[in-house]
């Protein structure tokens, strides 16, 4: 039976670099953000992101991520597999946890969820939500 959980995401501020850039073309950058979960989820997390920035100010990421504290009364760490957009003034993602990622209390951990910011600037916030049981 699954479970949802909720939480605030804020991270520390961060500036992504571009890698690749083309005439026209959406310019390719990569960042690490630092995370911070408060609330059912109480963790930090480092999150390795690729992104596709368009001509027009909308863009595509993905991103991996190591989350370590705790979801509910189990600690350990996990793996969120991370896909989504910016543009208009917000930003939303699904996420999924990676098929045995899952370490300590948190192993055997399940889940998929989203996140969404209406201010996603270098010091917003979001709200989490993971759907998440265990093996």
């Amino acid at each position: 039976m699954a479970t949802q959980s909720t939480s605030s995401m804020t991270w520390d501020p961060w500036q992504p670099a571009p890698y690749e850039q083309t005439a026209g073309a959406p310019l390719l950058m990569h960042g690490e953000v630092s995370n911070h979960y408060r609330g059912q989820i109480e963790a930090e997390g480092v999150q390795q992101v690729l992104i596709a920035l368009s001509p027009h100010g909308v863009s595509v990421f993905t991103a991996l991520e190591r989350v370590t504290g705790r979801i509910g009364d189990r600690s350990g760490s996990f793996v969120l597999q991370v896909s989504g957009t910016t543009g208009g003034g917000t930003a939303k993602a699904t996420l999924e946890v990676l098929e045995g990622s899952g370490t300590g209390e948190l192993a055997g951990l399940r889940g998929t969820g989203t996140y969404f910011c209406d201010n996603p600037g270098p010091d917003g916030n979001a709200t989490v939500t993971l759907d998440h049981s265990f093996e």
